[in-house]
C-alpha cells in the first residue's frame, strides 16, 4: 500500500502545484494523480459519497419532467497498477422514491409519462473501472459484449479562484437484443454517465488523505425496463448532488439504517 504522499508528493512538489498546473507546465502524470485526489482515497482506504436528487424523463421531444426522487451512497477503492494506470473498484445502493414527497417508494407509484402505476426497481450494483495515465476510462471487464461501445475519459483539470473541477464521462452503447424463448427482446440502450467533481485547492495540495469534495452528477439514458414505457421513444436522465465522506458512519442516519437492512454490510468500512 502507498500513502498519499508518496504518490503525490515527489511528482506534483506540493507547494507550487496549482500555479504549475494553471501554467500548463506540470509532469503529464500530474492530472491523473489530481483526480484521484479528488474523487477517491489513498490506495488501502475507502471513499464514500452520499448523493440524492431527481430522475426526469420525457417522451418524444417533450421537455424534461421529474419523475422520481433518488437516494443513493456508495463505497469505492483504488488499485495502482505496475503500468501507472489505477483500478476503481465501487459498489452503491440507491433508492427511488415519489419526486414531490421524496422517501423511498416500497409499493407501486404513478408513472408520471404514462399515468400507469410502476413499481421501481432499487438498486445494489458494483463497478469496475480503470484510470489510465492518458484520462482515459476503460471497463475493467472485458471482453465487451458483442456490438457494445463504450468511451470514458477524464477532464483535464479546470482551476478557477482555487477551485479545482474534473469530471468522469461514459458514453455507452448497447446494441439491440432479440427475443428468445426465455427472454424478450428489446432495443438498443443508451447510457451517458456526467460525473463532475469540485474541491478547494488548498484541500488538493494538503498533507491530509482525506480531501472534502462535491459531485454534481447527470446522466441521460434509455427507459428502464420497469417503468413500463412499451414501444414509446424518449429517454431519462438523473440530476445529483453528492458529497464526498471518510466513514460510513457520516452518511445520513435513515440511509445508512435502511441500506445496511437490505444489503448487510456490503457498503460498510
Amino acid at each position: 500500500m502507498t500513502t498519499r504522499r508518496s504518490f503525490l508528493g515527489a511528482s506534483l512538489m506540493l507547494p507550487t502545484l496549482s500555479s504549475r498546473l494553471m501554467a500548463q507546465a506540470a509532469p503529464a502524470t500530474d492530472p491523473l494523480e489530481l483526480f484521484l485526489r479528488l474523487r477517491c482515497s489513498p490506495e488501502g482506504q475507502n471513499s464514500f459519497w452520499s448523493y440524492s436528487g431527481h430522475m426526469l424523463g420525457r417522451v418524444d421531444r417533450e421537455p424534461m419532467r421529474p419523475i422520481l426522487s433518488v437516494i443513493g451512497a456508495s463505497r469505492s477503492r483504488i488499485q495502482r497498477q505496475p503500468d501507472g494506470s489505477v483500478i476503481y473498484n465501487l459498489i452503491e445502493a440507491g433508492y427511488y422514491g415519489d419526486p414531490d414527497g421524496g422517501g423511498i417508494a416500497d409499493a407501486a407509484i404513478i408513472n408520471r409519462l404514462t399515468g400507469a402505476p410502476i413499481t421501481p426497481q432499487h438498486y445494489l450494483s458494483p463497478q469496475s473501472i480503470r484510470f489510465t495515465r492518458d484520462l482515459r476510462v476503460l471497463p475493467e471487464t472485458r471482453p465487451l459484449p458483442p456490438g457494445m461501445r463504450y468511451e470514458g475519459r477524464i477532464t483535464p483539470p479546470d482551476i478557477k479562484t482555487g477551485r479545482l473541477w474534473m469530471a468522469e464521462e461514459l458514453f455507452i452503447h448497447v446494441p439491440p437484443r432479440p427475443a428468445t424463448a426465455t427472454q424478450p427482446g428489446r432495443g438498443a440502450n443508451i447510457l451517458n454517465s456526467l460525473a463532475n467533481f469540485e474541491a478547494a485547492m488548498a484541500d488538493i495540495e494538503s498533507s491530509r488523505d482525506f480531501v472534502p469534495a462535491s459531485m454534481q452528477y447527470t446522466t441521460l439514458n434509455s427507459f428502464r425496463p420497469w417503468m413500463n414505457m412499451g414501444t414509446a421513444t424518449g429517454d431519462i436522465m438523473m440530476r445529483l448532488n453528492g458529497i464526498k465522506l471518510a466513514r460510513w458512519d457520516q452518511l445520513p442516519a435513515p440511509l445508512r439504517t435502511r441500506i445496511e437492512a437490505n444489503h448487510g454490510d456490503a457498503l460498510h468500512d
